[in-house]
């Protein structure tokens, strides 16, 4: 194990190392933060290290302001050579005047700390040689251009958006559960990428969860880091537009397929009512939807509007129809047969909603582009191919990628800041947001077939607390009764019903299933992913017997306020019998009957436990389709769908075909690309191989034949259906 110094601050950690100081409350003890990694296991750690402004650390704290002072001296003078004298974008030009109002704002809070805490009179942070030369510097090279104010006056745009509310709307919940008064985002979960729903969101009280300084340091760092580093044709995800243009129009093509005549019936009944209100959405809904799904529009073309403009038009006009009133009237009374309009209009929509979460293919279209970003990746990073276990091969490309990927940073920064800026953007709601669903594979057991798709929360919301289930999936569900054949979809729900920030979604998703006319259509289950069992913090992380462990695990299992939910009609199926049976089988084979269980161990017995749950749970509701659903189906769920897939795949000694690592590459990397422009997050990554190498492991060590017989023999009889040797088939155009 070995541990080394990060050798140079980057312009994040500069700005806001700066802006901390700068902001810093005299009543509380003042320290700067510097970089470090550790290598475990050739691994490499992230953290962290604390220097307060006292005496004992004076050394180490004032080298953290000279490097952060030479880091902006650097980035400076990169810009003026670059940059500077063909720039026309005097809000870059004042963002950079907005970093030097840090700089001066930083000397001044830490020679008043000095001078009234260490009472260091005579020293003063601008006689240090570093900042003489940056002050230096920016007079006689930038300062002349300045243009005051652009960047201010955005920031507190932005940030006034949240008191533009009329006074009546705004409802103050002082008693809620969920306190988030004196919450924020902070810029660590930005850089991170964690928590961007938050940006568009609002709390109780109608207020936003992000504050100017945040906004300030956001921007800056977008304006005025990407003038540097590398070039845009060094950027891997240069064409990234392009891409996501491709999907869309490929998603279209699907689409239309899907509906068929459906739309010919409709044209040629509502040929008479173009005037009415419904009828004509639903004609601009189509013809939006055809557009999309031309080749002529494709961006590559250069036309007027390209596909993915048209997909989003025919989003728009689909639940500008959902939501008529004439449309939810034929909803709550269905029309007879005489009225061919009203069949034909709701026979259409329940069509177009149907195809939108079970018929896309369009993310299909990245299979190609992913694999050959993964082939540079690794031809650059002097690596091949793993001829070794499959946790191998997807770490050596994960890794791999993330190096190119360090050319294309702050993506998901970007992304939030975008979304700011158009101002049009008002609440949370992935399916408007380009996060489209997909099926990913279909699992076929005895004569039934299962379509795991990826399906992010199917909801949208203004306010933290107040959640509405999107038209479209109802839509969806209402389509699941059509043609006479009863369908179903199960909804492994991973978000946390202990946490203010997923609560109100777990909740309005669980309470859909009690809806009278969706009972038979739908099941949630929800299995908390980020609740302190499940990644055995404090009080758990000390709790290495294995028995004491199984039976605090099962003690969670039936407590809602552990953050498991479970139907009735699921819960005799599932407790005690099969979950105690399953929960030492695992112990027995992966973990050898071990009394101590370390901690990795615990987090893997979780995920694999988690594995066998869901297949019993799909085993007695039967779906048509399921999806692993988090809130954006871009981490949680991808690493849970990659990890249903794999196990099984696993546990039938099953060569993976290259359509198969096709299909896996697609899952890790396509959703996390395209729509948030970065990898999937590393610990999310880092649980799941992990748990993939523990399965790897028991099937080396009872041999790769001999393995599934044992699970078979183990886990057999705990089941009533072949659902441990369910066939897994990718879908192809």
């Amino acid at each position: 194990m070995t541990t080394r110094q990060s050798s140079e601050l980057s312009l994040v950690d500069a700005v806001e190392t700066l802006s901390s100081i700068a902001d810093m409350d005299f009543d509380k003890e003042i320290g700067v933060t510097q970089s470090h990694e550790l290598d475990v296991q050739n691994k490499k750690v992230s953290y962290r290290t604390v220097h307060w402004l006292r005496d004992r650390d004076a050394k180490e704290s004032l080298e953290v302001i000279k490097e952060t002072f030479r880091v902006i001296l650097n980035y400076l003078r990169n810009f003026y050579r670059d940059e500077y004298r063909s720039l026309k974008d005097m809000q870059t030009i004042e963002g950079v005047k907005t970093i030097m109002v840090l700089v001066g704002e930083a000397a001044k809070k830490l020679d008043r700390y000095n001078k009234e805490f260490l009472q260091k009179k005579n020293f003063s942070v601008t006689k240090l040689k570093e900042y003489k030369e940056l002050q230096q510097f920016y007079e006689s090279r930038i300062s002349k251009r300045v243009d005051d104010g652009k960047l201010s006056k955005w920031i507190l745009g932005l940030t006034q958006m949240a008191e533009s509310m009329p006074q009546k709307q705004i409802e103050a919940k002082e008693k809620k559960a969920w306190e988030t008064k004196y919450i924020f985002v902070d810029l660590e979960s930005v850089k991170k990428d964690t928590e961007y729903e938050l940006f568009l969101l609002r709390k109780e009280d109608g207020t936003r969860f992000f504050s100017p300084r945040l906004i300030r340091n956001m921007k800056l760092v977008s304006d005025f880091g990407s003038y540097f580093g590398h070039s845009e044709l060094d950027d891997p995800l240069s064409s990234l537009q392009q891409w996501e243009d491709r999907c869309f129009h490929a998603s279209a093509q699907s689409i239309i397929r899907s509906v068929g005549t459906r739309a010919d019936r409709f044209f040629h009944e509502a040929g008479r009512y173009k005037g009415r209100e419904l009828p004509a959405l639903l004609i601009q809904t189509l013809m939006a939807l055809m557009l999309a799904g031309n080749p002529n529009n494709l961006m590559r073309n250069n036309p007027p509007k390209n596909c993915l403009e048209y997909f989003k038009d025919f989003q728009l006009f689909l639940r500008e129809a959902m939501h008529s009133r004439h449309y939810q009237r034929l909803v709550a009374y269905p029309p007879n047969e005489q009225d061919r309009l009203g069949c034909s209009i709701v026979e259409t929509i329940h069509a177009l909603c149907r195809a939108l979460y079970v018929h896309m293919r369009g993310y299909q279209e990245m299979v190609p582009i992913i694999q050959e970003l993964i082939t540079e990746s690794l031809n650059e990073d002097g690596n091949q191919f793993v001829d070794g276990e499959l946790w191998e091969k997807i770490q050596n490309e994960y890794d791999a990628l993330q190096k190119v990927l360090k050319r294309h940073p702050n993506g998901g920064l970007v992304k939030v800041l975008d979304l700011l800026e158009a101002g049009t953007v008002r609440q949370f709601d992935p399916l408007h947001q380009e996060n489209v669903p997909t099926p990913l594979f279909h699992l076929y057991m005895n004569d039934s077939r299962m379509t795991c798709m990826r399906m992010a929360s199917p909801t949208y919301q203004e306010f933290i607390h107040r959640v509405h289930i999107v038209e479209e999936f109802l839509g969806f569900l209402r389509a699941c009764s059509s043609d006479h054949i009863i369908r179903k979809h199960l909804i492994f729900n991973l978000q946390d019903r202990t946490s203010w920030r997923e609560v109100a979604r777990c909740k309005a998703i669980e309470g859909l299933q009690n809806v009278k006319q969706f009972h038979d259509h739908l099941v949630v289950v929800t299995l908390p992913i980020d609740t302190e069992f499940y990644h055995q913090m404090a009080p758990y992380h000390d709790e290495n017997k294995a028995k004491v462990f199984m039976e605090h695990f099962k003690e969670h299992l039936g407590d809602e306020n552990a953050g498991f939910y479970f139907p009735d009609r699921l819960k005799g199926e599932l407790f005690p019998e099969f979950s105690n049976a399953v929960m030492d089988a695992i112990h027995r084979i992966f973990f050898s009957g071990k009394n101590i269980l370390t901690h990795s161990e615990r987090l893997d017995f979780i995920e694999i436990f988690y594995f066998f749950l869901q297949l019993k749970i799909m085993e007695l509701v039967r779906p048509d389709s399921l999806s692993m659903t988090c809130k954006d189906a871009i981490d949680i769920g991808m690493a849970e769908s990659m990890q249903l897939f794999a196990f099984l795949k696993l546990f039938n000694q099953v060569e993976l075909s290259k359509s198969d690592y096709d299909c896996l590459h697609f899952m890790l990397f396509a959703p996390s690309l395209l729509i948030r422009e970065r990898l999937l997050l590393p610990e999310r990554f880092s649980r799941m191989i992990s748990a993939m190498r523990t399965v790897e492991e028991a099937r080396h060590e009872f041999g790769p034949e001999t393995f599934p017989l044992v699970v078979n023999e183990v886990f057999g009889p705990h089941y009533k259906s072949t659902i441990l040797h369910a066939q897994i088939v990718v879908p192809h155009e």
